[in-house]
This record gives structure tokens, sequence and C-alpha cells, in this order.
């Protein structure tokens, strides 16, 4: 049930995020599912080489919430920078919360295989690297 209702948050929230941050230009929907599917499958694979399988739904709900959450503290901030301040403050602002976000995903990764907050980390700097490259590479496409 958690899972279910944290799912639709998210995906809520994301959607009107990246509809209000793209600013009437195409918020590549499909990409972003498209990356979305990629992280989930990413993070199926380390809990199940970690040993531990049963954990995967809890994690990639308590993932799901936090990214909820972050999306719209982001959101709020965004625009509210985006009233004051300038295009770099903005972009400052943007990495402050994505760093935020993979510090978030890696504590809980490192809570769910039992491993030092450090390799929980490293885990989703992984992930967001293999995000990074696989979205300069989907945008790239003709």
């Amino acid at each position: 049930m958690f899972f279910y209702v944290a799912l639709f948050v998210s995906v809520l929230v994301s959607t009107i995020t990246s509809e209000i941050v793209s600013a009437g230009v195409n918020p590549m929907h499909d990409v972003t599912l498209f990356l979305a599917m990629i992280n989930v499958a990413f993070y199926f694979v380390v809990i199940q080489i970690a040993g531990y399988p049963k954990r995967y739904l809890q994690s990639l709900t308590a993932i799901l919430g936090a990214d909820a959450i972050i999306t719209v503290v982001y959101l709020v901030g965004f625009i509210a920078i985006n009233l004051f301040a300038d295009r770099s403050t903005t972009l400052s602002f943007m990495w402050l919360v994505t760093g935020w976000s993979v510090a978030v995903e890696g504590n809980i990764i490192a809570r769910a295989i039992e491993r030092p907050w450090a390799i929980g980390i490293a885990i989703a700097v992984l992930s967001y690297i293999l995000l990074l490259l696989t979205y300069w590479q989907l945008t790239k496409l003709p």
C-alpha cells in the first residue's frame, strides 16, 4: 500500500515539477520515465547482489517517498529563487538539491544492504552518473 502511494505521489510531483521547470518547452516525460526505470533496475540489482532481496520493495518505497519530498522542496525553492535571483543562483540551488537527493538515496541503500554510509553514497553516485550519461545519450539522438 505504501509503495503505491509513494509511487503515485512521486510521479505526480515529478510531472508537475517538470512542467513548471521546463516552462512550456518539451519536458521529455518519456526520457524521465525511462531514466526512472533504469534507476529502479539498478537498485534492484544492487540489493540482489548484496543478498537482501526482501528489502527491495521497502527500499524502493523509501526512495520514491524521499524523492517526492525532495522534489517538492526543489519546486518551491526553484520558484522562489527564480523570482529574486539570477540564473547562476538557480543552478547552484539545483546542484545543492541534487547532492541532497544523492545523499538521501545513498543512505537508504546503505541501510538496505547493511553497509557503511560511504558505500551507499558511492552506489548512489554511481547510479547518478549512469543516469546522467544515459540522459546525455538520449537527448543527443535525433
